[in-house]
């Protein structure tokens, strides 16, 4: 008993030890600001036809990046002012490749939940382009967007009720274009 508690205690001191030893990890906050657009298809179980939209407005994100050997990886949150509602996304892998000190590639992946009568949840992915420094600590930012079979219970009265199914699908397809401010 008293070995393991040596070697415990042992083993939180070197774990103490090389925290302290390594060098901070570094990450860089930005916010963006821009404008989005977005076609919106939605499968209602009643409707035999597909129902389209296509609907622009403010894109506004916040997120955090951390530098690799030729990228960055990072997380994002995104707003996207839609005319039928709001568009909430999180990029849970964001994923960029520095193909020169001011231009980036990138994909990403997360969930998006678009604000209708009941809120529906899906899949959320895409790509972009990312031209930094186009003034001090500002890039310029161009993404190309898919919400994947977002769907939606409908459980309201007013929705429509019978079909093969009780949901609502949504998918997005989209592109926003920002300027990005790096803190």
């Amino acid at each position: 008993m008293q070995m393991t508690l040596r070697l415990g205690g042992c083993s939180v001191l070197m774990a103490a030890a090389l925290a302290f030893a390594t060098p901070r990890a570094k990450a860089e906050v930005f916010i963006d600001v821009g404008l989005s657009s977005s076609r919106i298809e939605a499968d209602i179980p009643t409707i035999t036809a597909t129902i389209s939209t296509t609907e622009s407005g403010l894109h506004l994100g916040a997120g955090v990046y951390r530098a690799l050997r030729n990228g960055s990886v990072g997380a994002r949150i995104e707003l996207d002012d839609l005319d039928s509602g709001l568009l909430l996304a999180v990029r849970a892998l964001d994923y960029q490749h520095h193909l020169s000190e001011r231009l980036a590639i990138g994909g990403f992946f997360g969930a998006a939940r678009l604000d209708l009568a009941t809120p529906a949840y899906g899949y959320y992915l895409g790509g972009g382009m990312r031209l930094r420094g186009i003034l001090p600590s500002w890039d310029l930012g161009i993404d190309l967007r898919l919400g994947d079979t977002i769907a939606r219970d409908n459980v309201l009265p007013s929705d429509p009720q019978g079909g093969e199914r009780p949901d609502s699908f949504y998918d997005l397809t989209g592109i926003s274009i920002y300027l990005s401010r790096r803190f």
